[in-house]
Formats: C-alpha cells, structure tokens, sequence
C-alpha cells in the first residue's frame, strides 16, 4: 500500500540545524575509519610481500625438483593466484 505525498514530505523534511550537525558530528568518525583502513591496507601490503620473500626462499631452498611439492601459492575463492 503507498503511504500518502502529504505523510511522505512531512516525514522527509527535517530542520536546518539536524542538518547540518549529522555530518560533521560523524566526519571525525568517518576520517578515523578512513585511517584504520588506510593502516589496515599497508599491513596486508607489507604481510603480501613478506610472504612472496618467504616463497622464493623456500623454492631456492628446496631446488628445482622439490619446489612444486613444497610450496604451493594458495588461491583465492576466484581460483586465482
């Protein structure tokens, strides 16, 4: 059932001052997010490269015949590597 156009705008209207206290009220807690995530992403960044290093020196490590046996590069849930 469509609710009336009157309830609709009377609901929808708000005034000026909830406004414009609603975003800057989260802005700090958006930005603090923005930052976590920013860390966040370096991390994997750096625990990504670190565990490339790790593969290429186990491969180094076991040679040329046991490097397919012992260290697989795992995938992703696409079945990408």
């Amino acid at each position: 059932m469509l609710k009336s156009e009157g309830s609709y705008g009377a609901r929808r209207k708000r005034s000026p001052v909830g406004r414009a206290e609603f975003p800057s009220a989260l802005e700090g807690q958006i930005e603090e997010i923005c930052r976590d995530l920013a860390v966040q992403v370096k991390r994997m960044r750096q625990l990504h490269e670190q565990a490339d290093e790790l593969r290429t020196t186990l491969r180094e490590w076991a040679g040329p015949a046991g490097a397919d046996s012992l260290v697989r590069e795992p995938t992703n849930r696409a079945g990408r590597r």
